[in-house]
């Protein structure tokens, strides 16, 4: 309408299930924490985003009548796209082996009711929140039950065109990532190794 062209889409979504390998079942000696209780890695899937919003959008400036004003005004367009997305599912995990079964990728217990911290760069999760399992036991923390900061960019273009006879000239100027929003990376966003000293950080 009046020269505005939207196309908004979003999407509301929940997956769970199992952990996968390659996009198969895994081996239950390596893909499983527990293998005699495959049920113990059931929580979110690793692709699971609970919402995403996206739209591209064009707005033309209309073909004034006066003279002056067309030279100006007219054939400018200024279009957009945004993309807001929540964050991925964080599985936090330790190095070390309490269960004493060698198997890797096992969980903390989680021990407050708030696994996060002020989610900021340097304290995104709590590390006062979770605790290491005693020995020959594993942790109570759910598979992928945390959610990592989300992500967002808007893009924008300013066109002129210029006509010439049958030939058009178009000046264009464009703009990624326009108002220079951080966006955390897929590695390290935050370290979920509850060994690691940068547990909780976003480092990348």
């Amino acid at each position: 309408t009046k020269g505005l062209t939207a196309t908004p889409n979003y999407t509301l979504s929940k997956c769970m299930g199992l952990p996968t390998q390659g996009g198969t079942t895994p081996n239950v000696g390596t893909g499983y924490v527990d293998p005699t209780n495959p049920d113990y890695d059931y929580g979110p899937c690793d692709t699971d985003r609970r919402h995403l919003f996206n739209m591209a959008s064009v707005w033309m400036t209309p073909d004034f009548r006066n003279t002056a004003l067309r030279a100006v005004a007219s054939n400018w367009s200024i279009s957009g796209i945004g993309r807001f997305y929540s964050g991925r599912p964080l599985n936090v995990t330790l190095s070390s082996d309490p269960a004493r079964t060698g198997i890797a990728n096992q969980r903390p217990n989680l021990v407050l009711d708030s696994p996060y911290g002020d989610k900021s760069y340097g304290n995104y999760l709590n590390r006062a929140a979770f605790a290491e399992p005693a020995l020959g036991t594993l942790g109570n923390l759910q598979r992928n039950s945390i959610v990592g900061p989300g992500n967002k960019a808007v893009d924008l273009s300013l066109v002129r065109r210029f006509r010439f006879g049958a030939n058009v000239v178009e000046a264009r100027v464009e703009s990624f990532n326009t108002f220079n929003w951080f966006n955390p990376g897929l590695v390290n966003a935050p370290v979920t190794n509850f060994n690691n000293t940068q547990f909780g950080q976003i480092t990348s």
